[in-house]
């Protein structure tokens, strides 16, 4: 199956989680053998913790999001981890928009808010997939082998992988920001958040 030179697969982050461990690698995801089923769910567990953090690549800002027609609900996306509304009366529960002044969900208006969602690892910045990879490959040794000689090397790979994260979301977020004339309206968000 074609895919981008040079970005990490799923696959690759597997199997070099069980090369940690110093087991063989296998061909498939769909792979029967244990360790692949953890490590799958150890993959999606941090994945999800990280893209929680509001990243660059999962946030967009100023959405309108718009009620259903025919129920008068606002219904957020599936794989939503954080939704913060310009209007504060409004907050999500669930996956629906709910109203906390006039207490319902039913909402007849359009509202512009900043969301950020859970994406898929193929969807992924390089960046990001590298974390992810150092991540399991530490935390698997740490849960399943317990090799000491093995942990300074992994903890220095996820240390310098959320570096390399951290300084392309500064600067990332620091073109968006421009690009968009928000820093002002970030400032006073930061400001209010912080009195």
């Amino acid at each position: 199956m074609a895919r981008t030179i040079g970005l990490i697969t799923e696959l690759e982050v597997v199997n070099s989680v069980l090369s940690v461990a110093g087991d063989n690698p296998v061909q498939s995801l769909n792979d029967e053998y244990q360790p692949v089923f953890i490590i799958k769910q150890m993959l999606n567990n941090i994945s999800r913790d990280m893209q929680t953090k509001n990243y660059w690549f999962n946030t967009e800002y100023d959405v309108t999001l718009s009620p259903n027609t025919l129920t008068d609900k606002i219904n957020l996306p599936f794989n939503i981890l954080h939704f913060e509304p310009t209007d504060t009366r409004y907050v999500a529960r669930g996956l629906t928009v709910y109203d906390r002044v006039s207490r319902t969900s039913t909402i007849t208006a359009d509202i512009t808010a900043d969301i950020c969602v859970m994406l898929e690892f193929d969807e992924l910045p390089q960046v990001a997939r590298k974390y992810i990879q150092a991540m399991c490959k530490m935390q698997y040794n740490d849960e399943y082998q317990n090799e000491d000689s093995l942990k300074r090397t992994l903890a220095s790979e996820v240390n310098e992988a959320k570096i390399n994260l951290d300084r392309t979301h500064t600067e990332n977020e620091d073109i968006n920001i421009l690009a968009s004339g928000r820093s002002n309206a970030i400032a006073f968000k930061n400001r209010r958040r912080g009195s």
